[in-house]
């Protein structure tokens, strides 16, 4: 059997443009009920739990047991019922194409299993926790979740791809000018077509339009400097060119269930929130 390079997948580019990148961690007990949307996915990963939490969304309610394993794609809306005997690992990470595009926001349905081995390597990752190691196994987590998640759906690979590939350029210059001063207009004009046509091709081929597209992307980098800086709210809405801090919370708001200083206080990383010892904050 000859070698082979696999150049008839144009592996090799495509390997160069899909990244996993991690945005938070958190490790513990969170008790309640609330509604969330997120602009990335999560791999929620139950340890110990008396059985009677839940995750719902508008398809399915799904028993959290221990050993119990969730995949919530990006801006998937979930309903959490969770008691106080519910501990968990929740890794929240976007599978990242071209400019910060979430492949897995385009799954539709929730993706779950019990598997008592993932929860033995965790317990095992953070009983002497270091930095390389938490590193490779949280990689290997989402990524083992990932390619067991396309399993159930192969149209990602076969359609999608493709589709986003003719768009590149456009992806790059929006990682360039994420910000509320873009319109489909300006979409258009980057890729040379009148703005009708650009609509009509875009749909066709990403199955949504540029407007939800743009929107999704902005919301992303608004929660990127929610919880990565310490800009207030102000600050954030002019560096992202909203005309006031009343219009950017209204647009966070409406995608997001929630203002940003409610995602920031639920969501931002704390001491309380992580396993890592202080040496490695």
């Amino acid at each position: 059997m000859t070698l082979s390079h696999f150049r008839e997948y144009g592996i090799q580019p495509f390997c160069n443009q899909l990244g996993l990148r991690f945005h938070e961690f958190f490790y513990g007990f969170d008790p309640g009920k609330w509604k969330s949307s997120l602009p990335h996915d999560r791999l929620i990963c139950i340890l110990d739990s008396d059985g009677e939490s839940s995750f719902q969304d508008a398809e399915e309610t799904i028993r959290l047991t221990a050993g119990t394993a969730v995949l919530v794609p990006a801006f998937h809306e979930l309903i959490h019922n969770q008691n106080d005997t519910m501990h968990l690992l929740s890794i929240h990470f976007s599978l990242e194409l071209y400019c910060g595009i979430d492949l897995l926001a385009q799954k539709k349905r929730l993706w779950h299993e019990v598997n008592p081995d993932r929860i033995r390597r965790i317990r095992r990752m953070t009983e002497k926790p270091d930095r390389l190691r938490l590193t490779a196994n949280l990689r290997l987590l989402c990524w083992d979740a990932v390619i067991r998640a396309l399993d159930t759906s192969p149209e990602l690979g076969k359609t999608v791809l493709p589709s986003y590939a003719r768009y590149e350029p456009l992806f790059q210059f929006l990682l360039r000018n994420c910000h509320a001063g873009i319109d489909v207009g300006r979409m258009a004009d980057e890729l040379r077509m009148n703005k009708e046509t650009f609509i009509k091709n875009f749909i066709r081929d990403t199955g949504q339009p540029p407007k939800q597209f743009f929107n999704r992307l902005l919301v992303s980098r608004a929660v990127r400097l929610l919880s990565g800086t310490d800009s207030t709210i102000r600050e954030i809405a002019l560096e992202l060119r909203f005309c006031n801090e009343f219009y950017f919370s209204r647009f966070f708001k409406k995608h997001l269930g929630l203002s940003p200083r409610d995602y920031r206080k639920r969501y931002r990383l704390t001491r309380e929130k992580t396993f890592l010892p202080e040496e490695l904050l």
